[in-house]
């Protein structure tokens, strides 16, 4: 019978699920999801081979896991049974802004309460999940959770107040990344390189390097200044960056995530 349900059958379900089952810590019929007027809970299950089921009481019959991995507004709407249906069970949410206290407030009976911010490379085992529990955890329970979120990738503990700031920095970040590397390839292009080479060059560039401060442990700044010579090529692109306070804007666009991540708490 499912171990681990799902409530939404997104991206995030999706990877969790695929994660479980690639690592064997889970077989199909262990997992059980379910999804609102959309197809995506029926596709996921046909391409999973997990249950799909078709009310509360028969998503959470045997779990002992429940995922709330729906969007925040389809849980303001959520059916109480799933309330009173959790009781005693593990009760992971991944909903953006949703802090443990309205988890609780919802789930007054689970066993245990965890909040996580996952990110987008956890799609391809990738990302890393900072989480925080409304009370200490068991040893059984850390184990369920460190299975669950292995399939993403890495994990770290934090405390929920540090919560904002890992959503800008984690689950935000990627889409920084990827409008930095857009405007990359747009001018290498710029520069007269045809868009496949562009794109070659910029992504093998930005893998190697980061590859290269991974191995060394260099700090980022002594890896800048071993390829930047007095009055070169790099010298001469940083000076550009850094005239147009590159620090100031990234740190600007994390304040801003971090901001809005508290409002959409309130």
């Amino acid at each position: 019978m499912p171990t681990t349900a799902f409530i939404g059958a997104g991206r995030m379900a999706s990877a969790m699920a695929r994660g479980l089952l690639r690592s064997g810590t889970a077989k199909p019929s262990q997992l059980a999801c379910i999804g609102g007027a959309g197809t995506t809970s029926l596709q996921l299950s046909q391409e999973l081979g997990i249950r799909l089921a078709g009310s509360p009481q028969a998503l959470l019959e045997d779990a002992q896991t429940l995922v709330v991995a729906c969007k925040p507004q389809v849980f303001a709407a959520l059916d109480p049974a799933y309330g009173a249906l959790a009781q005693g069970k593990l009760v992971v949410s991944v909903l953006a802004g949703t802090r443990l206290d309205r988890l609780r407030a919802f789930f007054p009976r689970a066993r245990a309460l965890v909040r996580v911010m996952p990110n987008t490379p956890g799609a391809i085992g990738q990302g890393i999940s900072a989480w925080t529990s409304l009370s200490p955890l068991d040893e059984a329970d850390r184990g369920r959770l460190a299975r669950l979120l292995a399939g993403l990738g890495d994990s770290v503990e934090v405390p929920e107040s540090q919560l904002d700031a890992v959503t800008a920095v984690s689950g935000s970040g990627p889409g920084f990344f990827f409008e930095f590397l857009a405007a990359y390839e747009r001018g290498a292009i710029a520069l007269g390189l045809e868009p496949e080479l562009a794109r070659r060059l910029v992504r093998t560039t930005f893998v190697g390097s980061l590859a290269l401060a991974d191995a060394t442990g260099e700090p980022p700044a002594r890896l800048r200044d071993q390829v930047t010579s007095p009055n070169g090529t790099t010298r001469a692109g940083l000076d550009v960056l850094q005239g147009a306070h590159l620090d100031d804007l990234v740190a600007l666009a994390l304040e801003a995530a971090r901001d809005r991540a508290r409002e959409l708490s309130r």
